[in-house]
């Protein structure tokens, strides 16, 4: 799907020492290590507000989690579509993405998502089992470092609120007695640092009920989009308990962004930075 209509985010750069093992350096933490919360700055109320979402949704317990497992896509009235499906290997950067643009193409992509230059990852993307080449592989390349962009970010934002380059606000304007406001713009990060985001923190449970989203490619007085968070599922990892949500509801529309079948797998399946056809869809 074109990124307007499935709201590339701003940011996809996980911190090393907040996340350890997600983005650029460092494996995921064993119990054993210090909670990645616990060395965190708090300067502000809006970094308050930032350190309990992150705690509420387990960014300790994440930071030990060594696979990401998930599916991104959209429930319309027209019923459910799986986008794409990945797979993360949060120790060493290895990503598999896979995603079909009609009955009869299938792409496998297999990158790096830290060996990254100006965007575009090291890696191979195999249609039907072939490996492209030239510019086919190149463009199918970025498509592949998109999704991983975009598609972890509807899944993640919660964890991702201390990441570098993000900026926090308190936004009082946007705060009543059942959320905090938190209002996030971008340095010189991501593919659309212009976007900004407003978070509604739950003060009952600590977690992201809503956001609304003014994005780079909008117009200047187009109204923000707002999605609401739900259907959240507990995952066990090392260090304790993730908390994420698989639905994400268009307010005033009739859209919802899926990230379902979730899992925090302990160890891949086998071949799955190798195989060169579909096979993520075998585990659902």
């Amino acid at each position: 799907m074109p990124r307007t209509r499935l709201l590339i985010a701003a940011v996809f750069l996980f911190a090393g020492g907040l996340l350890a093992g997600c983005g650029g350096g460092g494996s995921p933490s064993s119990s054993a290590s210090p909670g990645v919360t616990d060395t965190l700055s708090v300067d502000s109320k809006a970094d308050s507000v930032a350190l309990r979402l992150l705690k509420a949704h387990g960014a300790d317990a994440f930071a030990s989690a060594p696979y990401l497992r998930f599916n991104f896509g959209v429930d319309t009235p027209q019923g459910q579509q799986v986008v794409a499906r990945h797979l993360w290997d949060r120790s060493t950067g290895e990503y598999r993405v896979e995603w079909a643009t009609g009955p009869d193409s299938n792409y496998v992509a297999l990158i790096n998502v830290r060996n990254v230059e100006n965007q575009r990852p090291e890696g191979t993307v195999y249609l039907n089992g072939t490996e492209l080449t030239g510019s086919a592989a190149q463009s199918a390349r970025e498509q592949a470092y998109g999704r991983f962009i975009n598609d972890t970010y509807w899944l993640l934002a919660p964890l991702k609120v201390y990441d570098p380059g993000v900026n926090r606000q308190y936004a009082a304007d946007s705060s009543t007695a059942e959320h905090e406001g938190l209002r996030l713009t971008f340095g010189e990060v991501g593919l659309t640092p212009g976007d900004t985001y407003w978070l509604y923190v739950s003060n009952e449970t600590g977690r992201l009920d809503r956001w609304s989203m003014h994005l780079q490619g909008m117009d200047a007085d187009e109204a923000p989009r707002s999605y609401t968070w739900t259907d959240y599922v507990t995952l066990e990892a090392p260090a304790g308990d993730v908390t994420l949500a698989t639905r994400h509801e268009a307010m005033g529309g009739e859209q919802a962004i899926l990230t379902n079948q979730l899992a925090l797998p302990t160890s891949p399946p086998a071949g799955a930075f190798s195989t060169t056809t579909p096979m993520l869809s075998a585990s659902e």
